[in-house]
């Protein structure tokens, strides 16, 4: 290859690549004085020193890839073959080997059984077999699966998740709409955990209360449970209605009207949470129509064990004394409750014949919204979770109420319902006003039967 002395390319060539003036002339050279061939080939090699490769196998390999394609664009074999067998003569032996296919097992022999626990809605979204062993075995620290040295701390990392598993015994496997029906059916609390699964706290939850036998008993005899995570499809749902401030985070909820009663936001040992619920049953009746929270019992002046030998010598007399009245009047009620028991189902039917006439006689009436300083906001929220506002006079009856739904909601003109406020069926105060029944800016729920 001919030498290149054009200053003027060289000087092009070296504040391009900012390469020396010697290797410039060499890519000069190689590219026939075109500068622009020259800096493309200079980029391409990596800014290879070409007077290098001037000896031996180098210069040979060095020739081969500059003929095997001119600069100029134009192939220097006549064929496809050609250049095939002249690549096929080329050394490779520097590659390495591929990288050997590996088996290994990814979940062993009791996957089945994971596979039955999460067939509930506890955790979609996110693959079974990854949830129980990996979710848990982050307090165990990173795990390789086909590391034999990991066995020990593949045997730990089981005991964990045996240890912070979810609460299944007493979880109930439906989403939250359909356990809240069940739980209005059932007469019973719907109690929710939300669970952050970063947050420690709540996996301590699932280790030292949800387990507890005692706690578990309370709940299954007052409550249905249901326990998501936040990130869930179920979870995101629960918060949308609710928001959370922070994690954990356990509720009761009203399934009759959908309110949220009662929030804790901290773990608690089991003692503390029994009191605590037992304070909430004894303040709340799950009762139809019962207005909550309940009067305070009143609680006796002194028991037993704090009163005098006198105290409890007058004491035992009076309940002797009642006792007996007791007595005479069981003969007494005994008589009587043949007589009374057609009278009572009389009574009955006749209250709801009354309360089947009132509803049937309000008729669907579009009236104009109220403005004004005596009008009041009410808000309707209906079992989709869809709210609906509407301005009342206070002075209007609550009438106006069922009106105003059977207008409005296109399923109250063909299915009886109920409006609820406080757990109070509105139907017996439709005569009163507004202001009388205290539904002044309230959240008044619509229930279909």
């Amino acid at each position: 290859m001919a030498e290149i002395n054009d200053e003027e390319l060289i000087t092009k060539f070296c504040n391009v690549t900012n390469a020396t003036q010697k290797i410039a002339i060499d890519y000069l050279a190689v590219s026939d004085g075109n500068v622009e061939q020259a800096i493309t080939l200079y980029l391409e090699s990596g800014g290879a020193d070409l007077s290098a490769l001037g000896t031996g196998n180098n210069r040979q390999e060095t020739s081969t890839v500059i003929d095997a394609v001119d600069l100029t664009g134009n192939d220097t074999f006549d064929s496809d073959a050609e250049l095939a067998k002249q690549l096929a003569q080329e050394d490779y032996s520097e590659i390495r080997a591929p990288i050997a296919p590996k088996r290994d097992i990814l979940v062993r022999g009791d996957h089945d059984d994971f596979n039955n626990l999460f067939e509930d809605r506890l955790i979609p979204g996110i693959p079974r077999n990854r949830r129980t062993r990996d979710v848990y075995r982050t307090f165990a620290g990173d795990i390789s699966p086909g590391d034999p040295s990991t066995s020990s701390r593949e045997d730990k990392a089981d005991r964990l998740t045996n240890l912070f598993k979810p609460p299944f015994e007493i979880m109930h496997k439906d989403s939250f709409e359909r356990t809240r029906t069940k739980a209005r059916e059932e007469g019973k609390w719907l109690m929710v955990d939300i669970q952050e699964i970063t947050e420690f706290s709540c996996q301590v939850l699932n280790r030292d209360l949800w387990s507890n036998q005692t706690v578990q008993d309370v709940i299954r005899q007052h409550f249905l449970f249901l326990q998501f995570n936040a990130d869930t499809a179920d979870g995101r749902q629960y918060i949308n209605f609710y928001p959370i401030e922070s994690y954990p985070h356990i509720a009761i909820i009203d399934p009759l009207t959908g309110e949220r009663l009662k929030v804790w936001n901290a773990s608690m040992e089991p003692t503390e949470f029994i009191m605590n619920v037992t304070d909430f049953l004894e303040r709340y009746s799950s009762a139809d129509y019962s207005k909550n929270p309940l009067p305070q019992k009143s609680k006796s002046a002194k028991s037993y064990t704090d009163m005098s030998e006198e105290e409890q010598l007058r004491a035992a007399l009076k309940e002797s004394r009642l006792y007996n009245n007791e007595a005479d009047q069981e003969s007494e009620d005994e008589t009587m409750e043949v007589e009374s028991e057609p009278l009572e189902k009389e009574t009955n039917i006749a209250a709801e014949n009354s309360v089947s006439s009132t509803f049937d006689s309000i008729r669907p009436v579009e009236r104009v919204e109220v403005v004004g300083p005596n009008a009041t906001a009410i808000k309707f929220r209906l079992p989709d979770g869809k709210n609906i506002m509407r301005r009342f006079d206070r002075s209007d009856p609550v009438r106006y109420l069922f009106e105003f739904v059977k207008v409005s909601v296109p399923e109250a003109q063909e299915k009886p319902f109920e409006l609820v406020y406080h757990r109070n069926n509105l139907i017996n105060q439709v005569e009163q006003t507004v202001n009388e029944a205290e539904l002044s800016n309230a959240v008044v729920n619509v229930v279909f039967g």
